[in-house]
């Protein structure tokens, strides 16, 4: 991604703004207290109502950052899958095509519990056994190929199709004045609980992979506690591997690979979570960033209700369609420039997702980076994955989501209330969900 520097404000990568991270005064929130984003039109009674009832009220469809050109190695297969993770998708094709998992490139995770339209590439010349892909649960919809694998982040967007059940037919009418005020203004990019995972875990084992604590990655992925009640993890607890390994649900690559090199060398830990795929390794690091992100949009929301989408002083602000960056001064009028062109929505300020070659903002949004940094013991340099091949340089993310295309209908044949959008790669449904239905949807939407 391009980083374009406008002025001598530019602050190199090793550089935190000075802040004392005892100081109550720089962070206002606690990480701990989790994810709570404050509803934008507060006055309007939330929906309330259900997402998920049946899997297939959720429907997601990629929007390619690029049409394959025709021609190329690589087979780009585009399936719809239901009530299946990602993962499950990508082995199973994996298994039909007689390639190895890893070969096999997609742009991002899907929801599981859901119908979901995405492309898979593989490197294979012959589309011979793609008849032998399709299943009750998967079918194939369209085959191209192109010059490249596809990586994670070749995604324009997605389309959702969401319906909302157990709501009075009357809330079409608050759905519609909060939609269209989120297709006006946006709204706060907070990344949404399922990036968690399962039990919320993936930050924690993200940070812990990060600092290289070996014992407490395979704590949180293999260990019974509170609250998470789990048949293998009870099984692992009292040293029986091969019981855990039967019991462990369809899915849990990560913890499949833990306990098959512990079956294999007991006792090594550190052996152990070598086994853990790459793409899930990524995704633990990624969760750790993203976790830090929302506790920096929070801090941000606690000052000022539109801070998401007005930029600060010393701020690094994105144009839209372009993700070309650039440093608002710190003088009264480039400050009031850069909030009439955010306004407009020509323009949007970011957030960090930390890493070693990150530009860090000036002014009060570079001191609350930096005490977040701090207050987790870390600086740039701390992000270096000790895996060979997985870089954590870390990029800026936009902290607002300009959502597209919506729709708001009701469904008389379901009596339900369905919600139709486009939103940018990365972003989350639930989050306009929680916008439209009150917080009550973070529970039912994983």
């Amino acid at each position: 991604m391009t980083e374009r520097p406008l002025n001598s404000s530019e602050v190199t990568p090793d550089e935190l703004v000075e802040v004392e991270p005892s100081d109550a005064d720089v962070l206002r929130t606690d990480r701990s207290a989790g994810y709570s984003p404050p509803r934008l039109l507060p006055d309007v009674r939330p929906t309330g109502g259900v997402i998920r009832e049946r899997w297939e009220d959720f429907k997601v469809t990629e929007i390619p950052l690029y049409t394959p050109c025709g021609a190329g190695e690589h087979l780009y297969i585009t399936i719809e899958k239901s009530n299946r993770t990602t993962i499950q998708a990508r082995d199973h094709i994996a298994r039909v095509m007689g390639v190895k998992p890893d070969s096999i490139g997609f742009a991002g995770f899907k929801d599981k519990r859901a119908i979901a339209v995405q492309t898979f590439s593989i490197p294979l010349l012959s589309d011979a056994q793609v008849a032998s892909i399709d299943a009750p649960w998967i079918r194939v919809v369209g085959l191209q190929r192109h010059k490249n694998k596809i990586r994670t982040g070749h995604l324009e967007g997605n389309r959702f199709e969401i319906r909302i059940r157990q709501v009075e037919p009357q809330a079409i009418d608050d759905a519609k004045l909060v939609v269209d005020e989120l297709a006006r203004n946006g709204m706060p990019n907070f990344y949404g609980p399922q990036r968690f995972g399962i039990h919320g875990d993936g930050a924690r084992i993200g940070s812990c992979l990060l600092r290289r604590q070996v014992a407490e990655v395979v704590d949180l992925l293999l260990s019974p506690r509170e609250g998470v009640e789990e048949d293998y993890r009870e099984a692992y607890a009292a040293g029986d591997i091969e019981q855990a390994m039967r019991q462990l649900p369809p899915g849990r690559n990560a913890e499949s690979g833990l306990l098959s090199s512990l079956r294999t060398h007991p006792g090594n830990q550190r052996a152990a979570i070598r086994r853990i795929p790459g793409p899930l390794r990524r995704m633990y690091y990624s969760a750790y960033q993203a976790e830090l992100f929302n506790w920096v949009l929070m801090e941000r929301l606690e000052r000022s209700p539109d801070a998401f989408r007005v930029p600060w002083p010393g701020d690094v602000c994105q144009l839209e369609g372009s993700r070309s960056r650039f440093h608002v001064d710190l003088d009264e009028a480039a400050v009031a420039r850069e909030k009439e062109r955010a306004l407009q929505g020509d323009i949007s300020p970011t957030g960090p997702i930390f890493g070693r070659k990150m530009n860090l903002p000036t002014g009060e949004a570079g001191r609350i980076e930096s005490a977040v940094l701090l207050a987790e013991g870390l600086r740039p340099e701390s992000w270096l994955s000790h895996v060979r091949g997985l870089k954590l340089d870390g990029t800026r993310r936009s902290l607002r989501i300009l959502v597209r295309d919506p729709g708001v209908i009701w469904e008389q044949s379901e009596q339900a209330l369905v919600l139709s959008f486009t939103l940018p790669a990365g972003s989350f449904a639930t989050v306009l969900l929680e916008q439209v239905m009150g917080p009550a949807s973070e529970s039912s939407a994983l």
